[in-house]
């Protein structure tokens, strides 16, 4: 039970503070995942030093449940190398399945969106110009009551 009271403060706390939250001007790699559905959509900006994360800010057009994700996934990240990030991302996608809809679609976006700006970076280091690079989700936040 105490853990269910530290798990529901840390949302709290996310929720009114969410960390990272901006953006990055002239990011080393910039990724978008996107909700074709409702065209929710998350931004994340890396600052790299080497293949370390030095820096990862998000944004998002979306509700306090990608919100809250995308402080706790960011804050997960800072200070480790891209390699951990990408394993953090497909483990984190991975363990969505029981999630409820809404979390599952808010979660992937966020993940994705960091596995878009490891697309970006890629690109980028191999001489291709490009902003930024967008994955798309495979669910909906909006359940079938909802619709």
């Amino acid at each position: 039970m105490a853990d269910l009271e530290a798990l529901k403060e840390e949302y709290i706390d996310h929720m009114m503070n969410p960390r990272n939250y901006g953006k990055i001007e002239a990011p080393d790699a910039m990724g978008i995942g996107k909700n074709p559905f409702n065209n929710e959509m998350v931004e994340i900006y890396l600052r790299l030093d080497g293949d370390l994360i030095k820096e990862i800010k998000f944004m998002a057009i979306g509700c306090m449940s990608t919100i809250v994700t995308g402080s706790i996934f960011t804050d997960m990240l800072v200070g480790e190398t891209i390699q951990e990030g990408e394993h953090v991302a497909e483990e984190f996608i991975a363990n969505l399945v029981n999630a409820p809809e809404e979390q599952r679609a808010c979660g992937e976006m966020v993940a994705k969106a960091f596995l878009a700006a490891l697309v970006n970076l890629d690109h980028r280091r191999s001489g291709k110009e490009e902003d930024s690079y967008t994955l798309i989700i495979s669910g909906d936040c909006v359940t079938d009551e909802q619709k």
